[in-house]
């Protein structure tokens, strides 16, 4: 069986093939780094996508393609028009600090960590959803999402994200698996924005005549990838950060004073 991957990451966008037991990067192309503002990082939304289509159509015939993202960047666009209304703002921004801050100030932590098992943190996308709601104004047609529902609706034609990557943005509810009514408000998300929440495996469409069954945050891509899958196998990703996951099985296991987060694989 021939299957692929493609690997939206945070330098650069990458197609893995698999055929007969062999791994081989295919094709890679890395994208330009916006630094308008100190603490800010920002890509081109546009530029993404155009790099996953050209892996997209480098795959050749393949059974089935799957997709990772970046995790927490994400971007606002207009629904009718398919436009971005926002670049992306990686993952590595810190322009919501001050929110955050305010926030915390005001208790919020306690709220983040019941609910969506996050600390307050402007790593996650929940802060950066807010801040471009409130640069793009609420309308009918906006659509808010992390960079893979915006390949999702234009590739595919289905606005969905799935699980893994619905549980950094701080908006989901860890015990449900749904987006929570309460921490949007908390964050000033307009909920009805965001894209249904999906399982990580299952029909997301088809890019360039190949189903794509799979999609998934990049660094629980990883731990899978990894071969982590009993409870207690863990790993380390070595790149633009460092990311250590470990595996508990169904026990949604909360130590923030220990510094863990809780979060689907």
């Amino acid at each position: 069986m021939r299957i692929a991957a493609i690997d939206q990451g945070t330098t650069s966008t990458r197609l893995l093939v698999v055929e007969d037991g062999v791994a081989e990067i295919r094709h890679a192309v890395r994208h330009r780094q916006g630094h308008p503002r100190p603490g800010w990082v920002e890509h081109d939304p546009l530029e993404l996508l155009a790099n996953v289509q050209a892996c997209a159509e480098a795959v050749g015939p393949v059974a089935a393609l799957g997709l990772d993202n970046q995790g927490e960047s994400c971007l606002a666009w207009d629904g009718a028009t398919g436009e971005p209304l926002s670049p992306v703002i990686v993952w590595q921004d810190s322009r919501t600090s001050e929110a955050i801050q305010r926030l915390r100030l005001a208790g919020a932590e306690a709220v983040t960590l019941e609910r969506a098992g996050l600390p307050l943190d402007p790593y996650f996308s929940a802060s950066k959803l807010a801040w471009l709601t409130a640069q793009v104004g609420h309308r009918p047609s906006l659509r808010l999402g992390t960079t893979d529902a915006w390949f999702h609706d234009r590739l595919t034609g289905r606005f969905v994200t799935d699980v893994t990557t619905a549980s950094r943005t701080s908006l989901m509810n860890l015990a449900t698996c749904t987006w929570d009514e309460e921490l949007c408000r908390l964050f000033g998300v307009p909920l009805t924005c965001l894209p249904e929440i999906r399982s990580t495996v299952g029909d997301f469409g088809g890019v360039a005549g190949t189903p794509l069954t799979a999609s998934v945050v990049d660094q629980q891509a990883a731990l899978y990838g990894h071969g982590c899958r009993a409870v207690g196998d863990a790993k380390v990703t070595f790149g633009t950060g460092a990311f250590a996951l470990a595996l508990t099985g169904p026990e949604i296991v909360r130590a923030p004073e220990r510094g863990l987060l809780p979060t689907i694989a």
